[in-house]
């Protein structure tokens, strides 16, 4: 089940845990993931490779 944008940010004590566990699952697969060293090593360049590499090599459209 993927997370909705208006579920993903809330107040109550179970989407607040939703939002912390995302955030390190996100940073722990960051620093799992190798890219080309010239690309960079901090996780926004990582991040930022990723979405570029994602939209060049996924079609969203089927």
């Amino acid at each position: 089940m993927p997370l909705k944008l208006d579920k993903l940010i809330c107040k109550n004590t179970n989407g607040i845990s939703r939002q912390i566990y995302s955030c390190l699952i996100i940073y722990l697969v960051l620093q799992l993931v190798e890219i080309p060293p010239e690309i960079g090593t901090k996780a926004l360049e990582k991040l930022r490779y990723l979405q570029a590499f994602m939209n060049e090599k996924i079609s969203y459209i089927h």
